[in-house]
């Protein structure tokens, strides 16, 4: 079944599933069964265009105006992660909403009229009954202080990359957790994992769900999904990939669900 990100508020989760929706580039939602919402790096203004000249080839799926989270995630800096022009309105949206970002935000966030976990490599919180916990990511020299992050809830653990090329030593944190589930960014541009690092990524992790991101925002960026699915069903068979469309929701099975 499918699901609107519009809907998220209302949309039901039974106990031991999770709703993931994407929002295009690599944002994301997530909604689990203690009815609490996690927003992931969400980009729904043009501000990229306006600061880096990359215009977008898809709409946003919906206006930061109607952003309904209850915990806003930011991995790094960078305009397509920390949108600077949607920050705003996401935060007048949701006042009690817990941010939780990596230090590269640290900045812009002291001017802004909220109250943030600056959050390093190794360090974890644990908010609404999840887990959040925060990974290395290597984007190169154009973020020194770019993380991941680990969202546990109910025995699910979910892996959001980051913008990240494949450097094993330093993801080693992530890898020995062997997430269920990983959201890696496949754009081979910028220092980031292309489609045959990404899904190499996937093997590493022993993941059973893979859900790539970070392609089809930007023609700047690259990545093909269809191209790292081919890569994930060579390397690592068991694993299912799931290709989400601007907007939509999946319901992800239980954990010990067959497929």
């Amino acid at each position: 079944m499918s699901y609107n990100v519009r809907n998220i508020r209302n949309d039901n989760v039974p106990k031991g599933k999770i709703l993931v929706y994407w929002l295009g580039g690599y944002g994301f939602m997530l909604k689990f069964s203690n009815e609490k919402i996690i927003c992931i790096d969400p980009y729904l203004s043009d501000c990229v265009e306006r600061i880096a000249g990359f215009p977008r080839l898809s709409l946003a799926p919906l206006a930061a105006e109607e952003v309904n989270t209850d915990i806003y995630l930011i991995t790094h800096e960078h305009p397509d992660h920390l949108d600077v022009d949607s920050f705003d309105a996401i935060a007048a949206k949701n006042p009690s909403c817990k941010i939780v970002a990596g230090k590269s935000c640290e900045s812009f966030l002291k001017t802004k009229n909220v109250s943030p976990k600056i959050i390093a490599v190794g360090e974890d919180t644990q908010l609404d009954g999840i887990k959040i916990i925060a990974v290395p990511a290597d984007h190169g020299s154009l973020c020194r202080d770019g993380i991941g992050f680990i969202i546990q809830f109910e025995n699910r653990t979910i892996y959001f990359t980051g913008d990240t090329c494949l450097n094993e030593q330093l993801l080693m944190p992530a890898i020995k957790i062997k997430p269920e589930i990983i959201v890696p960014c496949i754009n081979p541009k910028f220092g980031n994992l292309g489609e045959d690092g990404a899904a190499e990524l996937v093997k590493k992790c022993g993941a059973k769900i893979a859900i790539p991101s970070h392609f089809g925002l930007f023609a700047e960026h690259g990545g093909d999904p269809e191209i790292f699915k081919s890569f994930v069903n060579k390397l690592s068979p068991q694993t299912i990939v799931q290709i989400f469309a601007p907007g939509q929701g999946v319901e992800i099975m239980e954990k010990n669900d067959k497929i």
